[in-house]
């Protein structure tokens, strides 16, 4: 648990390191925003599928070779809960979209009423940003925590930890720009988003007490971190990459990241 606490602390406050560059500059390229949110989607697609994903269907086949059907379907369905319970965040908790996402709370689809208005006047885009991003915080800090429940030696929680704390740097990046461009000084911005990964380590401690206390479940447990990581990644983080017209810096952004943290989980003992 104290292991999953610290490095879960440690990936939230990363959210902080984003922020820094600001506090010398007030303005990043649009191009480099949308290939560094790439990035980040990239290092949360991969801790989910080559981290949380390999790891909960490593057993769904005994030592003889018959498939487990019982793991199999708590792995199925836990990552179906996932992506219910992220859907459902996404639906219940007001927050702002990317440009061009239909899914606004109250709003049906074709209805938007952000792109009906024009764009929100900075600062306040950037605290609807930064309210967005903050609710990826809850399942990050779910898979750290399950993660360093999973195994032994916790090398998935430490996998996880870093791609995630390299994702958190990129999201502060992406919290932090908007806010300075509205003139929110940059002391005062770099503290709020700080602030934000304090979910983290609160979300780890409750993935890790469960991992450890139903481990025969661990498999759904698994599953369902990486539901809620992929469909925020899919439901958030791609979309507003892809809102401003630099789609190619994105996906290369994107394949960036999944090719770092297959690094990360090659070197790591």
């Amino acid at each position: 648990m104290f292991a999953a606490l610290v490095a879960a602390t440690l990936t939230g406050l990363a959210t902080g390191l984003g922020a820094v560059p600001f506090l010398f500059i007030r303005e990043l390229p649009r191009r480099a925003y949308d290939g560094i949110l790439g990035l980040g989607a990239g290092l949360m697609l991969a801790a989910a599928t080559l981290g949380l994903l390999r790891e909960s269907l490593a057993e769904v086949r005994t030592a003889a070779g018959d498939l487990d059907g019982g793991r199999l379907f708590l792995v199925v369905g836990g990552f179906v809960v996932g992506v219910a319970v992220a859907a459902a965040m996404d639906r219940l908790i007001p927050h702002r979209h990317a440009s061009g996402h239909h899914q606004h709370l109250g709003h049906p689809p074709g209805h938007d009423h952000h792109d009906r208005q024009g764009p929100a006047p900075e600062p306040g885009r950037g605290y609807a940003i930064i309210g967005a991003l903050t609710i990826h915080r809850v399942p990050e800090g779910l898979a750290i925590g399950a993660g360093f429940a999973a195994v032994e030696h916790a090398r998935l929680g430490l996998l996880l930890a870093i791609a995630v704390g390299l994702q958190n740097a990129c999201e502060g990046i992406v919290m932090a720009a908007p806010l300075r461009r509205g003139g929110v000084p940059a002391g005062r911005s770099t503290l709020l988003i700080t602030l934000t990964g304090l979910a983290t380590p609160l979300a780890a401690v409750v993935g890790n007490a469960l991992g450890n206390r139903t481990a025969p479940t661990m498999p759904f447990i698994l599953a369902l971190a990486a539901g809620t990581l992929i469909y925020v990644t899919s439901n958030e983080i791609i979309p507003e990459s892809h809102s401003h017209g630099y789609e190619g810096t994105a996906s290369s952004g994107v394949v960036a990241g999944f090719l770092l943290t297959m690094v990360m989980g090659a070197i790591l003992p």
